[in-house]
Parts: structure tokens; sequence; C-alpha cells
């Protein structure tokens, strides 16, 4: 009784509120493509704190600075965003309706929407639970994540490695939104281009101290061989037992037209000069397939979590968190 209650009202409050839905999607979709590209920053890369944006307003994850970083950010629109789920929102406040994609954790049951707030949760999840054990913290390919702030404490180093452009343009943001970043060391990097590892160590990491690495939905945007590079120079430089956390996405969801969503996705990147390129095989053995990335660059796989399987008409699963150590 209690479900129907919260579908019933949100879904009237959302033909109440479909204008003002529309026209904060139209807006902030607007403002992300235009801004992204004359700041020749990543398009995609905003995507991760859109999904962080809207577990906050559920109570399902509370970030305020991500609330406060998307204010001050030129590439996102908060009231955008707010017009857009408005109806949502407005439900969850009145009888605690939330969304089912948000809170999906069946892994076979993940679809091509709902793993984008999987995605985070399990990887702060992994990221908390982890953490305590090292002396040290990457992320390769930042983007404009705060996970660093989130999980920040004193005795942590922290080194965030990302592109010129997209490392300034959060800097920028970060200051405007007074959000301190104390213990934080930000490294500009190209992963395709540039010796990553050496830039780090030169800029304080410690080969012998055991570190959480976090390298989340960067791959797929990279060439296969750039991704073992920086998979065995991770290994090289890192004190033993050290951590990664990494996500993997399969040929068949981003290479063929089995999702609709992701097609549309592919022709939109690319206007911003991004690809879709590293991807593994899911549709037979995938813990073979993870295995074979890993240990191929001296890495043990601790943990996968591999999702998707129930929907997709290939009934083949499509993504995949893995957590491994050197």
């Amino acid at each position: 009784m209690i479900i129907i209650l919260q579908n019933f009202t949100y879904i009237l409050l959302q033909i109440i509120l479909l204008p003002i839905s529309l026209i904060g999607m139209i807006y902030a979709n607007y403002k992300q493509q235009k801004n992204s590209k004359k700041a020749k920053i990543s398009y995609t890369a905003g995507q991760v704190i859109q999904g962080q944006w809207i577990l906050h307003f559920f109570n399902i994850r509370k970030d305020n600075n991500i609330i406060n970083f998307i204010k001050k950010f030129p590439a996102e629109s908060h009231i955008g965003f707010y017009m857009m789920f408005s109806a949502a929102i407005l439900a969850n406040k009145l009888v605690n309706f939330v969304p089912k994609a948000l809170i999906k954790n069946n892994l076979d049951d993940i679809s091509s929407y709902s793993f984008l707030f999987f995605r985070t949760k399990k990887i702060d999840q992994l990221v908390k639970e982890n953490i305590k054990k090292v002396e040290q913290f990457v992320v390769l390919g930042a983007g404009f994540d705060l996970r660093s702030i989130k999980f920040n404490n004193d005795k942590l180093k922290t080194f965030e490695l990302d592109k010129k452009n997209t490392q300034n343009f959060k800097l920028e943001t970060l200051k405007k939104a007074k959000i301190i970043t104390n213990n934080i060391t930000y490294i500009e990097c190209d992963l395709n281009s540039s010796d990553w590892s050496i830039d780090l160590i030169k800029k304080g990491f410690k080969k012998n101290k055991k570190t959480l690495f976090l390298f989340e939905s960067v791959s797929c945007y990279l060439d296969e061989k750039i991704v073992n590079n920086i998979l065995s120079n991770l290994t090289r430089i890192s004190a033993k037992k050290s951590i990664v956390i990494q996500d993997l996405y399969s040929t068949r969801f981003l290479h063929q037209d089995e999702f609709q969503r992701v097609k549309k996705g592919k022709k939109l990147i690319k206007k911003f000069g991004e690809n879709w390129n590293f991807t593994i095989n899911m549709d037979n053995n995938v813990e073979l397939e993870i295995s074979k990335l890993l240990e191929k660059n001296n890495l043990t796989p601790l943990e996968n979590y591999i999702c998707g399987k129930n929907s997709t008409k290939s009934k083949n699963p499509f993504y995949a968190i893995s957590l491994s150590q050197v």
C-alpha cells in the first residue's frame, strides 16, 4: 500500500511539474555541452558528479561538497538538475519516494541506467573499506570526482592525476566553492601520452608505502596498450598488497547495438573528441577475462562485481567492478 501511494504521488507530481522538468533538462544539457566544449574539458567527466548529486538529494549518499561544487561549476547546472528531478524530490519529501534505479543492488538486475548509481555506491564502499589499510591514495583520471576529499584524513597522502584543462577547471571551482583540499597533490598529465608514474614519484609518492589506486571509468577511453601500460606501471612502483579498484565495460555494451542509450551517447561524446576504446569480452567467462587482464600486469584478483546478466537482450553482463592487489 505504501509503495502504491509513493508511486501515485510521484506520477501525479510528474504530470503537474512536467513543463518544469523539461525546461530543467534542456537547460542543464545545454549548459553542460556548451561550457564543456568552450573550456575543452571532458564532457563525460561531469556525469559522475551528476549521479552523486542525485543520490545526495534522495538521502542515499550525503555529500554537501558535491552540491557546493556543482553550484559553482560552469559546466553543470544545480538549478537545472533540481528542476529536472523536482517531481521525484518533492515526492521523496512528502511520502519518501525513491526511484528504483537509485537503490538497485541485485547485480544481475542492474541496468544501463541504474549501474551509474550502483557504480558510485559500490566504489564508495570499496574505498571506505580499504582506505584505512593504506598510507597513499591515487586517483587516476580523477575528473571532477571529489572522493579524495570525501575520504581524506590527516594520515593519508592523496594524489589526483588528470589532463591540464580538466584539472585547472576543477581547482578553480573548488576555490570558488571554498572546499578545502588538504593533503591532496594535483598532478597534470595525459594518461595517453606521458609516463604518469614519473610525475607521481617526483611529486612525493613513496614506492615503499601501501597505496590504494582508483581507476574509475577511465580505461574505456584508452587504447588497450595504454591500459596495460598503466596497470603494469602501477604494480612496478607500488608496495606489495597495494590495492586497485577499477571498472570494466563489455565489448557488446560499448561497441555493439544492444543499448539505444549507449548508441546515442557514443554519437554525443564524439562531438567532444572522446571515443570509447578498451573493453573486455563478457559473453562467456567474465571472471576469467578479468583475471587474464590483472594477472598479465602482476595483479592478484580479490573480488569482482559483475552486473547486468538479466537486464540485457543477450543475457550477458555488461559492466564489472574489480578489486585486486599488487
